[in-house]
């Protein structure tokens, strides 16, 4: 990422708010913020995806402020703020059900889980449970209804992630038939 793309960003972000026009602001801001936390400058993203989620509240975009709600919360899981991480990414949960979007529903439980995941990484044995529950959960969804919503690739890149994430967990969890069990499941899909 070069500070000439965050400048040019910026400054496609001012034409945006002369002109009025909400949506290419915030469609900028998400921009913005992936940038940002794609650097590690995580809490300049989380401003981006906070006036993202103004903007999309404003319009009453529920998509949009799902989305900008699981950034925020990535953002904050990246920092380590799980408490703060994981609000956002149930918002995003409960707005992806709110207009029955399953891609989006999918998307928040696996981020749940990965947030839960980063928690048994650094010792908080108690997210283990809503880890696994939060990766099957996705699982299921994937396996039982985007089928035909999206394409046979996501649908494969979905299952390899959930497969190596449960993987991850259940080494964690000192479970290695399981850990090998997803991790050949996801290493199969890849290739």
């Amino acid at each position: 990422m070069s500070d000439r793309e965050i400048r040019q960003l910026e400054k496609a972000k001012c034409r945006a708010q002369k002109s009025r026009n909400l949506k290419e602001e915030s469609t900028i801001c998400n921009q913005l913020g992936e940038l940002l936390a794609k650097s590690g400058q995580f809490q300049e993203a989380i401003e981006e995806h906070r006036q993202e989620l103004g903007i999309c509240q404003g319009l009453g975009d529920v998509i949009g402020c799902a989305v900008a709600n699981r950034k925020i919360g990535e953002c904050f899981a990246e920092l380590g703020n799980y408490e703060a991480a994981l609000k956002h990414q149930h918002l995003h949960m409960d707005l992806a059900k709110s207009v029955s979007s399953d891609i989006e529903e999918q998307r928040a439980l696996a981020t749940i889980g990965r947030t839960y995941l980063y928690m048994c990484e650094v010792g908080k044995g108690e997210a283990q449970r809503p880890a696994e529950d939060a990766f099957l959960k996705s699982l299921a969804i994937v396996d039982e209804r985007l089928e035909g919503k999206v394409s046979q690739r996501d649908l494969s890149e979905m299952r390899a992630r959930l497969f190596l994430n449960l993987g991850f967990l259940y080494d964690i969890m000192g479970k290695a038939d399981k850990c090998s069990h997803y991790i050949r499941k996801s290493i199969f899909i890849s290739e």
